[in-house]
């Protein structure tokens, strides 16, 4: 195969792997947004909501998490689009590697690269979105104890913090609203607000929902009383990132330090490094680096792992 033949084939690939991201990922935000503007023509949140129990075998466990991390970072965007965008980023690092320096170990090393960068980011917008959610929660509470004791049902509270409150809590709020207004059960729009919203407080939040639509209560003393609990935990939070900051900072550097050595050795002098993956010693050396840093990282980030 020659050279031209191959850069053209790539091409096709990357402009048909494009085209269909796009498609996806449009169709997905027209979705949504019926979705907010005329529920009665789009039911179904998107992403589609994944159950809460994992399904049996590594490869269901692995795409079920990856769903549910979609699914909790607010982007609008389905799990397929998503796998989509990270494989055309890794074609589209690794095979403009491969075709420049004709190497395959650096090709395969840039598509791999290419692959975990939309992940990460990918993690990061969860992340963000779910310290954004946890930084609503007491003043959303706040909100809602103050409407019911005005009168208001809980319905009209949670339809209150929608339209009050920016995102992402104010667009999961208008959300579960739209959906109680169309008949759905509080049960089921609760399990949908915390399959997006995954906090501990959200999940005691619907409890408190659920059961006070069964059997009654008072709502805002239970509201308030979270809303205590919240910015208790909030404070300890940042207390705690406060005292660990530089072993935070530490971790990141020595976890950044492997994979950064390892791709510039290989880009660097890629003959060298391919004995790694020729000779029988060279691999299981490489493979005891891996488990080895994987394992400290686990380690580490145990340690530093808060819980309350």
């Amino acid at each position: 195969m020659t050279t031209s033949l191959a850069i053209i084939i790539y091409l096709v690939v990357l402009a048909g792997l494009a085209l269909t991201t796009l498609w996806l990922i449009r169709r997905d935000r027209e979705l949504a947004r019926l979705e907010l503007e005329q529920p009665k023509l789009a039911v179904q949140t998107l992403p589609t909501p994944v159950e809460e129990t994992a399904p049996d075998g590594f490869s269901n466990r692995i795409d079920h998490r990856f769903r549910r991390m979609i699914y909790q970072s607010g982007l609008d965007i389905s799990p397929e689009a998503a796998a989509l965008l990270m494989i055309m980023s890794g074609l589209l690092l690794g095979g403009g590697i491969f075709l420049w320096q004709d190497h395959l170990i650096q090709g395969i090393a840039g598509f791999l690269v290419g692959m975990i960068v939309p992940l990460g980011i990918y993690m990061w917008f969860r992340s963000a979105r779910v310290k954004a959610i946890r930084e609503q929660l007491p003043d959303v509470m706040d909100l809602m104890a103050r409407s019911v004791r005005a009168g208001e049902s809980i319905d009209q509270a949670i339809g209150q913090v929608g339209t009050s409150f920016t995102a992402p809590l104010g667009v999961e709020f208008q959300r579960a609203h739209r959906q109680l207004e169309m008949g759905l059960a509080m049960p089921v729009a609760m399990k949908a607000l915390t399959a997006r919203a995954p906090l501990a407080e959200m999940r005691i939040l619907a409890s408190t929902f659920n059961v006070q639509r069964r059997s009654g209560g008072n709502v805002a003393s239970n509201l308030d009383r979270l809303s205590h609990v919240i910015r208790d935990r909030l404070s300890y939070q940042r207390q705690f990132m406060a005292a660990t900051g530089a072993s935070r900072a530490a971790t990141i550097l020595i976890g950044l330090i492997g994979p950064a050595v390892f791709l510039y050795m290989i880009f660097s002098q890629p003959d060298y490094m391919g004995q790694f993956f020729v000779s029988p010693g060279g691999t299981a050396l490489l493979a005891t680096a891996i488990v080895l840093q994987v394992v400290g990282l686990i380690w580490i980030y145990g340690l530093l792992r808060n819980d309350y």
